[in-house]
């Protein structure tokens, strides 16, 4: 079970960039989150096997601040942080990822602050 329980919660957090009405299961996996190195490596290994176009990266590396070469791993990086630290709410996550808008919360997490 317990090598089960970060693999969950990867795929739940990638289920949930697709889903309107999971701020529940949202809040229920940031605790784990918060208290597991290994969900949060695993969260950022599943957000690192994602597909960004060239255009993608460059807005990507804008907000993080870096070469495009390390734009997605500082992203996926400081987007699990942030998750874990509670300053990326669910309303946050959902903007991004179903709105494609970046609030001033997103933009403090991405730049590292």
């Amino acid at each position: 079970m317990r090598l089960m329980r970060p693999a969950i919660i990867a795929f739940s957090l990638a289920v949930l960039a697709s889903c309107s009405s999971q701020e529940e299961g949202f809040e229920k996996i940031i605790p784990i989150l918060k208290e597991s190195p290994s969900a949060r490596a695993q969260v950022i290994d599943k957000c690192m096997s994602q597909h960004m176009s060239p255009e993608m990266l460059d807005e990507v590396a804008f907000y993080v601040r870096s070469q495009r070469s390390e734009a997605k791993r500082l992203f996926c990086q400081r987007m699990t942080t942030g998750l874990a630290s509670g300053r990326i709410s669910y309303a946050d996550f959902k903007a991004l990822f179903q709105q494609k808008k970046v609030t001033p919360a997103l933009v403090s997490a991405l730049k590292g602050r």
